[in-house]
């Protein structure tokens, strides 16, 4: 009785054990099946994220294009789809500030403005293990705000005389008075008829049309103007006063509107007449004696700028008119003014020649010779070069010039403010730097004549190949242009056109290389 008790009492705990240990495996399992499908949700999540992070920048690109819901969204799609998500355009939600909703999203409605799109994704994840009881998908939802760059773009643009040179020698569209008052009215959209200047004129206006694609109370990015001629005459445009040469005060405009009518209103830089010389336009006898003036021969013909105090002095430093540097001075000086760490600092430097021009030093006096040379110029050489671009040169030394001047101008724009490359002179503002050559005295190394470069290299294209390299990585001696000899070649940063009619393609160009970055 006993025996048949204890053999009773064994097999129930035998059976009681298989019972645990079933239990325990079933637990074992649904734990170990748990654990996979976790694992698997968050795997596949994070997969869902970075193609989510994908879909708001593409939607993003198409923000700045300034493209529609349903063309942000199809780009969205596709960068989804190609992250390995088959998601239904129903699940993809995109969102822009709205600023007419109340209230308005405060994560997407900033102030300032900023081009910020919300991608959010809607997706269904599938399960290893909980398929077998039933469970056969667990949803998911993955946002990503991407941001449009907000930029702040100055335009750099010459102004000097030489940019009637389309024009053939001594015809009176050669002249910058002529051409600058010719359609005054603007019948073709653009007053004036100098050219390349007016096909100048139409390419900033299409790129700055593409810039400010707003509403001025909705628009996130500005833009300012600087024209530069001469060591006097470099400014900021105002928007009320687009022909003002002396303005100093800095202005960034918002309004695609008021920025084209600006640049629409710019003319090519028109001194005097000479003194004694007869004015063909009004008739009057000239009174020009300092720096460059209009000549003309006794038939009313332009013969070109001349200047009479220069040849009586033997000093050729007023008659420059192409101060790069003091151009890119006033664009540095631009991202000192009502700063916007967020925003995208773009330089754009547009010029048809060298450098041979200089801002005034403190001790010059433009008519007193005494004083002279004005601006940066060496004291022996007349174009304010000493013919040698591969020379450096720091500031005060005897040989420093206008080519030198531009160069540091460059890395005052392009170099980084804190922690510069090696080959920056100095800390700068940190702005992406594009620039354009413009006609033929860009690649012009002046063989045969007195200007010679004695290396053979061109003055122009040199000094924009070294603006364009500092503007590309804040790192002038890391030039994409450096496998280039043939200087009429796009490389890195550096653009060249042969004439006019090419420069919507390059402005072109330079839009489509203004990107996008992920906010978060």
């Amino acid at each position: 009785m006993v025996k048949e008790k204890i053999s009773s009492f064994r097999d129930s705990s035998r059976g009681q054990a298989l019972i645990i240990v079933a239990l325990a495996f079933v637990g074992l399992l649904a734990f170990v099946g748990l654990t996979t499908d976790l694992g698997y949700y968050f795997i596949m999540r994070g997969n869902l994220q970075r193609a989510t992070d994908a879909g708001a920048l593409a939607a993003a690109a198409q923000f700045r294009e300034g493209r529609t819901f349903d063309e942000m969204k199809a780009a969205a799609l596709d960068a989804i789809r190609l992250n390995g998500f088959s998601t239904d355009p129903s699940d993809v939600i995109i969102e822009v500030c709205d600023p007419t909703a109340s209230p308005p999203d405060p994560e997407l409605c900033t102030s300032p403005p900023r081009k910020l799109v919300r991608v959010t994704v809607n997706a269904q994840i599938d399960t290893i293990f909980f398929n077998v009881v039933g469970i056969h998908q667990v949803a998911a939802r993955t946002t990503a705000i991407s941001e449009a760059a907000s930029m702040d773009v100055v335009l750099v643009i010459d102004v000097s005389e030489s940019m009637t040179f389309e024009a053939s020698a001594g015809t009176p569209l050669r002249d910058p008075y002529y051409c600058n008052h010719q359609d005054p009215s603007g019948a073709d959209g653009y007053p004036g008829e100098c050219q390349p200047f007016e096909k100048v004129k139409e390419a900033a206006v299409n790129f700055v049309s593409k810039i400010l694609d707003n509403s001025a109370a909705f628009e996130q990015d500005r833009v300012a103007i600087v024209a530069f001629s001469d060591g006097i005459h470099s400014w900021y445009v105002d928007p009320d006063h687009p022909t003002d040469t002396t303005n100093t005060t800095p202005v960034w405009i918002s309004d695609q509107g008021t920025a084209i009518q600006a640049i629409k209103q710019l003319t090519v830089y028109e001194p005097g007449t000479c003194q004694g010389v007869t004015d063909p336009y009004t008739g009057a006898t000239g009174t020009t004696y300092w720096g460059p003036c209009r000549n003309y021969d006794s038939s009313g013909n332009y013969t070109g700028l001349y200047c009479q105090a220069c040849d009586a002095n033997g000093e050729w430093s007023p008659y420059m008119t192409t101060n790069i540097g003091g151009g890119l001075k006033r664009a540095g000086n631009m991202f000192a003014h009502e700063t916007r760490e967020d925003a995208l600092w773009i330089t754009v430097l547009l010029t048809d020649g060298l450098a041979n021009a200089t801002d005034l030093e403190n001790t010059d006096i433009y008519t007193d010779p005494s004083t002279w040379p004005l601006g940066f110029c060496p004291d022996w050489v007349n174009l304010c070069q000493d013919n040698d671009t591969t020379t450096r040169h720091v500031s005060g030394n005897g040989q420093y010039d206008a080519d030198d001047y531009a160069r540091d101008m460059a890395d005052f724009v392009g170099c980084f403010p804190t922690n510069p490359a090696a080959g920056c002179a100095n800390t700068g503002q940190g702005s992406v730097i594009f620039t354009i050559g413009l006609g033929p005295e860009v690649t012009n190394d002046y063989s045969g004549t007195g200007l010679a470069e004695v290396n053979g290299i061109p003055y122009g294209a040199d000094l924009l190949r070294y603006i364009a390299a500092v503007g590309y990585d804040g790192n002038p001696a890391t030039d994409p242009c450096a496998s280039h000899s043939d200087y009429t070649d796009w490389c890195g940063n550096y653009y060249y056109s042969p004439s006019g009619a090419q420069l919507n393609r390059v402005f072109e160009d330079i839009a489509s290389r203004i990107f996008t970055r992920l906010k978060k």
